[in-house]
């Protein structure tokens, strides 16, 4: 690992490399990372906002923390590393969106693989990860309306997150059985899971509206909203101490955006129609 900037955790680089699908995220970049014949790895981490002072894109209110983080790193080849070194080009913004474009595009070949099937604990070990937290001793959900996708993706005005939350709103069913098992159990760890998502939702709201949570500021930043209460829920994995290392990663990763999506089908992310 290195320092400040630098200092990347590994579910970082995890989360990195297993939404890279081993190839550069510039568009149209043929280069793949590693070859399986060999330890060579061609990948660069780059950093979207600069490591440090004079770098490009260098943002001098970021904390290092922020600089090291998943949403401030793309994997490039060595070329296009360079290649995104010209500014006028490539801003912070274009940046994002390619990070963003290439990771849909490789989420949607790991979820053509059928992983969940082949690894359906997966979905029960973020539920168990995500509910065994206890945020801010928050009050027992009474309500779990469930909307339609389509009418809360309008009413929100959601447009980045928009293809993830209609091609994995399919999954809902499957949740729905997962929760159907726990509660037969006596368990609440449905409820105790989309209490603490709200929660994180909640927590989202105040660092990036202040005070002003009008239905017009939550439109203008509705996706900024989703990407942070999914940054929230990954720094609250990271700390729990009973993940499975035989579950592979990018399982883990679908069973994410599928939680967050239920999450959002059942308003605690985001605001219910009027």
């Amino acid at each position: 690992m290195g320092k400040g900037p630098r200092n990347y955790s590994q579910l970082t680089r995890t989360r990195l490399f297993s939404l890279s699908g081993n190839q550069c995220a510039f568009p149209g970049c043929p280069i793949t990372f590693t070859n399986p014949e060999n330890d060579t790895n061609l990948s660069n981490i780059c950093h979207i906002a600069g490591a440090e002072k004079g770098g490009e894109r260098y943002d001098p209110n970021m904390t290092d923390k922020e600089r090291a983080s998943y949403e401030n790193l793309i994997l490039l080849c060595a070329n296009h590393h360079l290649t995104t070194n010209d500014v006028s080009k490539h801003t912070v913004l274009s940046l994002k969106k390619m990070k963003q474009d290439h990771e849909k595009e490789v989420l949607k070949k790991i979820g053509a693989t059928d992983i969940l099937n082949k690894y359906p604990s997966s979905l029960a070990l973020i539920i168990n990860h995500i509910s065994s937290i206890d945020i801010e001793n928050a009050d027992m959900l009474t309500s779990t309306n469930i909307y339609s996708p389509d009418k809360k993706i309008t009413y929100n005005e959601v447009v980045v997150h928009k293809p993830i939350l209609e091609e994995y709103k399919v999954y809902h069913g499957k949740l729905n059985k997962i929760y159907s098992e726990i509660e037969k159990q006596g368990s609440f760890k449905k409820e105790l899971l989309l209490q603490n998502i709200n929660k994180l939702y909640l927590k989202a709201k105040g660092e990036l509206l202040g005070i002003d949570t009008s239905i017009e500021n939550i439109r203008k930043n509705a996706d900024n909203l989703i990407e942070l209460v999914e940054k929230y829920l990954w720094e609250l994995y990271e700390k729990s101490p009973n993940a499975k290392e035989d579950i592979p990663f990018e399982a883990v990763n679908v069973g994410m955006k599928i939680i967050i999506v239920d999450a959002f089908v059942r308003c605690k992310i985001l605001e219910e129609p009027k």
